[in-house]
Parts: structure tokens; sequence; C-alpha cells
């Protein structure tokens, strides 16, 4: 996939700004519902499973209806997993070009693995019909006395066939899986530019511990949002199933509660060390701000959930489920404010890059430009709120400046996108400089404070003895 970060164009730092933002409504949609169908999927086979083997109705039922709620129709899984995956794929394509991430190959070979999951997936549900149109032929056959025989090569095909439909149903859960792992890295490895080009193999995802706990905390979100749906389809919902039997009932609260309850006591850990995990050049204050709304919205989930064990109101499960889906969406905008923290150098880069084939395409046409020296710029931008030697308003030059020497990108970036760093002072307002610009000002603040080299033949005279 790596073809589709050549065939990228550089572009602007406001363009590159929107795909991040793309790629975070994206994510939005796409993670929920994933987590939603990768846990009812599974439970709905290990309960279909139990319910054969122990011969108990009630357990095949709620497989069935796990599957339906997940696979309602051909529409959900199209809009809410096919084309987000798939448009993931040509956003972290501009997004990630002229680096070494693997990020794009992960989500174009998760979205074939989701497309194939999804195919298994829908064989399987459909194994409840085809069961249910044998089983009716059966008795049937049975009511008209038909020959044993008969009746005996039908069981097997129906036995025969039903099975089939299951392995589709197991292989399906296996393959989300790999699906949901692959989509889940490439997060991890956009967060951490060290992956960019530490991690090249799917061996290296393995041994990274952030990535692994970031699959961890998923599959531990996906956990929450299959519980509190649960409750929020089979009894909140307005196309819920409002006729269940005391015991079928019973049942489906008594898994899903479980479920959600797991959940919510994994999260915090989870976040928390994620979080922990994240390379400095990643954090940010909006980024803790995220966090701990997330971490709140995942307690009033707590609550709602206990509210409903008190006292099972349908309110109480669509505030639970509404809650957990805030906060699921919480997360994930956290990890696009990480991505946008850690491309900052990145996306200056390609701006630059961009400015320049602007200026080349616009002097090919005869179109002349106006440009700026850094000396320009700072006297026209920079001297209303820095002197060089003197605190203004903002920090004095000689006091910053030294810290960014032989970091011209970080310093260039800095100036693209600022950020507050010294709590002595106000944060610095975007100056609404080109990257070019930016390059202009940085390179004059360097040279300006750059340590002066020994004149040749210059040499340091001792004072001599009397």
């Amino acid at each position: 996939m790596d073809f589709l970060k050549n065939l990228a164009t550089p572009q602007s730092i406001g363009h590159f700004h929107l795909l991040l933002v793309i790629a975070g409504l994206i994510s939005i949609v796409l993670y929920p519902y994933l987590g939603f169908l990768l846990g009812s999927s599974f439970f709905s086979y290990l309960f279909n499973r139990k319910g054969i083997r122990e011969g108990e109705p009630r357990l095949v039922r709620f497989a069935k209806d796990l599957i339906d709620t997940a696979l309602f129709n051909k529409t959900i899984p199209t809009f809410l997993a096919l084309l987000p995956s798939f448009s993931l794929v040509f956003v972290y394509a501009q997004l990630m070009q002229s680096t070494d991430a693997i990020s794009v190959g992960l989500v174009g070979y998760g979205f074939i693995l989701l497309l194939l999951a999804i195919i298994f997936l829908y064989t399987y549900k459909y194994a409840f019909r085809l069961s249910g149109i044998l089983e009716g032929y059966e008795n049937l056959l049975k009511s008209r006395s038909q020959p044993a025989g008969g009746i005996e090569e039908l069981e097997e095909y129906s036995k025969q066939t039903v099975e089939s439909y299951h392995k589709a149903g197991r292989w399906g859960i296996v393959v989300l899986a790999a699906a949901a792992f692959l989509l889940a890295s490439s997060v991890s490895v956009n967060v951490n530019p060290s992956h960019w080009a530490d991690v090249s193999s799917v061996l290296d995802l393995f041994l990274s511990l952030d990535v692994l706990l970031r699959f961890m905390q998923f599959i531990a979100l996906g956990a929450g949002i299959t519980g509190v749906g649960i409750l929020y389809f089979f009894f909140s919902w307005p196309g819920g199933k409002k006729d269940l039997d005391p015991e079928y009932a019973s049942l489906v609260r008594r898994v899903a509660l479980k479920l959600a309850v797991t959940s919510l006591l994994a999260q915090p850990v989870l976040v928390l060390i994620s979080v922990l995990l994240l390379p400095g050049v990643s954090l940010s204050g909006t980024l803790y701000g995220f966090t701990g709304v997330s971490l709140t919205l995942l307690f009033l989930t707590a609550h709602f959930v206990y509210a409903y064990v008190r006292d099972p109101h349908v309110r109480y499960a669509s505030s639970a489920f509404y809650t957990f889906l805030v906060a699921f969406i919480f997360l994930f905008a956290n990890d696009q404010l990480a991505i946008h923290d850690a491309t900052n150098e990145h996306a200056a880069a390609l701006a630059y890059q961009y400015d320049r084939e602007t200026e080349a395409l616009m002097a090919k046409l005869g179109a002349t430009l106006v440009t700026f020296t850094g000396q320009d710029i700072y006297d026209a931008r920079c001297s209303a709120c820095h002197m060089f030697d003197q605190k203004k308003i903002g920090p004095a030059y000689k006091d910053v400046i030294p810290q960014f020497e032989g970091k011209k990108q970080q310093l260039i970036a800095f100036i693209l996108n600022p950020v507050k760093v010294n709590p002595a002072f106000p944060p610095m307002p975007n100056p609404g400089l080109k990257p070019a610009e930016a390059d202009s000002i940085a390179s004059f603040l360097l040279q300006k404070f750059a340590p002066q080299a020994p004149r040749p033949g210059a040499a340091a005279k001792s004072p001599s003895k009397q």
C-alpha cells in the first residue's frame, strides 16, 4: 500500500489539518461500530455453540438476536465500517507521505480483512434462517409419516450445512479480530514518530508494548459498547424487542451487565497507561483535557449501569449507551489530537515543500511573488511581543532560541503551530505565516544566536608575568 504514499502530493498546513479532522470523523464512526460488531459476533458464536451443545433454545435465540442486531442490514456495515476504513486508507496516505510509517498498509489490509469478515459473518447469520427452514421441513415430513430414511438424510444434510455455516462464523470472528488489530495498530504507529522507522512489519507490532496495550483497550471498549448496546437495542431502542419473556430477558440483562461492568472497571487503568506510554511530542494540554472528559463520561456510564441494576428502567439503558458511546468518541478524538501533535514537524515540512512547488509553478507561469527576509518578518510580526535581550509580552529571544540550536524543523513547526510552554507568559498567537516565511524567520533567529566561531589565527593570550 506504500505506493499510495508515493502518489500523494504535498499540501498546505490548512489542508493537512483538514485531513486530520476527516480522519477524526472517520474514527468516531468506524471504531465504535467495529467494537460492537466484534463483541456481538464473538458472543453470538459462543452462545450458539453452547446452546446447541446443551440443548438450550434460549441461548441459541440470544445468539441469533445478537448477530441480527449487529448486522441488521447490509447498509449498516457498509456505511459504518467498509466505507470509513476504505476512506481512511487515502487519508493516511496523504498524512503520512514521505515517511517510512506502515500505517497506510495496516489500514489497507485491515479494510480487506474487514470486507472478508463481514462476508463470513453474513454467511453465519443466514445459518439461523436456514436452520429454521430445515427444521420446519423436517417436522412437515414427520407429520406426513414419511419414510424414516428420508428424514434421516434430511437431518444429516441439515447438520452438515449448518455446521459449515458455523465454521464461516468462526472464521469471520478470527478475520474480524485481525482487521481490528491492524486498524488499532495504525493509530499507535501514527501517534509515535519513533514507530515510523522502528515498526516495519506486523511482527514488530507484537513486540511493541503500546501497540498491544492499545489493542487491549480496544477489546475492552468493544466489550463495553457491546454490553450497553445490548441493553439499549434489546430494551430501550424503539425498534427493539419489547415482548421478551422474563427468563430470556434475565439472560440478556445478565450477559450485558457482565460485559459493561468488566469494561468499565478496566477502562480507567488502560486509558491512563496508554496516555503514559505516549511520547512527549504527542502530548498537549488539550489531550489531557480530553482524557479527563473521557474518564468522567466512563464514570457517569458506570452510575447509569448501577442505576439500571437497581431499577431496570429503559431510560437508564439509553443513558448508559449514549454516555459510553460519547466516551468512546472522545477517546478516539484524543488519538487524533496525539497524531496532530506528533506530525507537527512533518506537516511543516510538507507545507514548505508545497509552497516551494507553488512558487515554482507561479514563476513558470510568469507570476511574481513578493518575498520577505527574516529581518522583515521580525520587524513586522515578532517585534510587537519579543525583543532579543529583554522580556516583553513574550520571553526574550536570548532565553529561548538557543534551545532550538540544531533543531530548525522543530522551531518552524512551533512557529506554524504555537503551543503554550512557559506558564509565566501568555500563549503565543498564531502569526499566520506561510511555511517559507516560518523558515525565513527561523533561519534569521538561529543565525542571530549562533555561537561565534573564533577568528582564524586568533589565540587566547595569557597576561605576561612581571
